[in-house]
């Protein structure tokens, strides 16, 4: 359930009622604990917390929290302890064996089956299908795995031991694991134990029923260790299969031979069946990706183009580890199940001539988890090529700025801006109110204000003012009285604040000697263009002698120099760096040839 990641929905503290509420719950799914372990799980004052997870699975969680340590998790009604908990607190629970091979099939996201299971000397324990467990490892009785049971000691005598045992909810090294404090498993000698469960088979007793239903077969050797089982008390300690012996148990070391055989022969059919189920699912969602494309299409067209991309990140769809072992069966059990028509244009090329996706299996695609991941990958998928769209659609963007002069620094001082600080014009209008309001300086005219000393010093200079202004000419004076700026935002770049107002990228021609003409690029440099990158592009797609110089009285300038009128290439280049046309000068008689044209 936890093998991928979850989404967090909430984290808040418990409360008191809430802690009162869980103990009652815990109570009432295992009426055996008593009031130590319940102390245990959950304590009067230590720190506890309660989320809200959502699986992978679509799955709603509740779990509980100790000391930043998951301990308690409810997923459809049933309250299962973590292995946090099961190592820190004595919990008397339902717990099977298992081999460390088999671990990390487990791990995988498999379920608990029987050929996993390591039998125990005295038979298996009464229990009902659905009782809370853990698993354990040989050797250690430290739990690496919860879940519930999927049979009852009923199905063990009519079905024999084979199918599922266990259904995995929560396991050592998955990601619920994760957000705890990331510890190994403790090392805790395993002690034959007393099991006590919410059924009411056997509460305190151990009932072989594998070892009965072997002496209703007359077996005299099951017999026999039934009666040695008997004998034994149910609170003798064992550490070891040597001091709890049984005459019919196998060694270890048979058992463990004979688990890895059946564990490999599971993993290689789990393989195959995986496989067919990845290899239709793929197919599923091509014939959904290409509903709309052009048919007939060549079967190995689709494969490339649509089947093989519908694979998930991580996973390879590989046909003859598969049943079919070949494209061709594949495809015509897809036929018979009239998802798509097949025909062959010649000898060993197949054609897709027509595919099917209102239907009751495409239907029922639709809702399975896998189309509900490929929908959202795809989703995101496209969410990335608009914001990448949008990226590429950026362009240079200017703003135009004011910093604090020596003459309205006193004005601005009111509000604890120095001298030189730069500022926005909609930032000045909202300080200028403030100080009106502040000042009551609102007169009955409306959109009028009355200066005071002060504005009237800032605006005016000596014998020359007004008394009232309107809101425009107010704030257009203050903004005439401060020094100008711009910032200039390239994108992928950081924002520039340079003092004065920007000047415009500016295209001209001149005539040289020999009735040369030569285009000139003026300014590039404040738009964050590299001049001599700009004059290498440019020679480049012109196939004309381009170069660089110093602009006029001002060597830190620099213009571009290209030989012949070249405002088609000059434009491209200039569209390519994100100027946006605004911006430009002298480049308007392209722009009227083409609309002429």
């Amino acid at each position: 359930m936890f093998k991928k990641p979850f989404r967090i929905k909430s984290n808040t503290n418990i409360r008191n009622s809430e802690r009162r509420k869980l103990r009652e719950n815990v109570l009432k799914q295992y009426p055996h604990f008593n009031s130590q372990q319940l102390i245990n799980l959950v304590p009067n004052k230590e720190d506890m917390s309660v989320s809200k997870f959502v699986t992978n699975s679509e799955k709603n969680v509740t779990c509980y929290f100790l000391n930043k340590n998951p301990i308690l998790f409810e997923v459809d009604g049933i309250l299962l302890p973590t292995v946090y908990a099961l190592w820190s607190t004595d919990i008397t629970l339902l717990n099977f064996e298992m081999p460390s091979v088999v671990f990390p099939v487990i791990s995988g996201g498999a379920d608990l089956m029987f050929a996993g299971i390591v039998q125990p000397p005295d038979g298996f324990p009464s229990f009902s299908t659905g009782t809370p467990c853990f698993v354990v490892l040989t050797g250690n009785g430290a739990a690496v795995a919860v879940g519930i049971t999927a049979c009852s000691t009923q199905d063990i005598i009519d079905n024999g031991l084979q199918g599922k045992r266990v259904s995995i909810y929560h396991c050592f090294k998955d990601h619920l694991w994760l957000i705890g404090d990331k510890s190994d498993p403790p090392i805790i000698t395993k002690v034959c134990p007393t099991i006590q469960t919410t059924n009411e088979l056997s509460i305190n007793g151990i009932e072989n029923i594998a070892l009965e239903s072997s002496i209703k077969e007359n077996e005299p050797n099951a017999k026999q260790g039934f009666e040695q089982k008997e004998n034994l008390s149910n609170d003798l300690p064992c550490q070891t299969e040597q001091q709890c012996p049984s005459k019919d148990a196998q060694p270890a070391s048979l058992i463990n031979e004979d688990c890895n055989n059946e564990t490999q022969i599971i993993n290689e059919s789990k393989s195959i069946k995986d496989m067919d189920q990845l290899l239709f699912n793929c197919f599923c969602q091509a014939l959904l990706n290409a509903k709309k494309i052009e048919l007939p299409i060549l079967v190995s067209s689709f494969s490339s183009q649509y089947l093989h991309p519908a694979c998930p990140e991580g996973q390879r769809l590989d046909v003859k580890k598969s049943s079919y072992k070949k494209m061709s069966k594949f495809l015509a059990e897809m036929q018979s199940k009239n998802l798509v028509e097949i025909k062959q244009l010649s000898k060993g090329i197949d054609s897709l001539a027509s595919i099917s996706t209102d239907n009751d299996i495409m239907r029922t695609f639709k809702c399975s988890e896998f189309a509900r991941e490929m929908k959202k990958k795809n989703t995101l998928k496209l969410e990335e090529e608009k914001l990448i769209k949008i990226k590429n659609a950026q362009t240079v963007e200017v703003r135009e700025l004011y910093a604090v002069s020596a003459k309205v620094a006193p004005f601005f001082k009111i509000f604890n801006i120095s001298k030189g600080s730069v500022l926005s014009s909609s930032d000045v209008r909202q300080i200028i109110t403030e100080y009106v309001k502040k000042n009551e300086l609102n007169t009955s005219v409306k959109n009028s204000v009355t200066l005071d000393a002060m504005m009237i010093d800032i605006m005016y200079g000596k014998n020359q003012h007004d008394i009232v202004l309107t809101w425009d000419v107010l704030l257009k004076k203050m903004l005439d009285n401060m020094n100008p700026c711009h910032e200039v935002t390239i994108p992928g770049q950081k924002s520039v604040v340079r003092k004065g107002n920007l000047e415009y990228v500016e295209v001209m021609v001149e005539q040289r000697m020999g009735n040369k003409k030569v285009s000139i690029i003026k300014n590039l440099e404040a738009y964050g263009v590299d001049v001599k990158s700009f004059a290498a592009s440019l020679q480049q797609m012109a196939a004309s002698s381009a170069l660089v110089v110093d602009a006029p009285g001002k060597s830190s300038d620099h213009h571009v120099v290209v030989q012949g009128v070249q405002h088609k290439h000059i434009k491209n280049l200039l569209e390519m760096h994100k100027i946006p046309k605004k911006y430009i000068k002298g480049l308007e008689s392209t722009d009227k040839e083409k609309k002429k044209q």
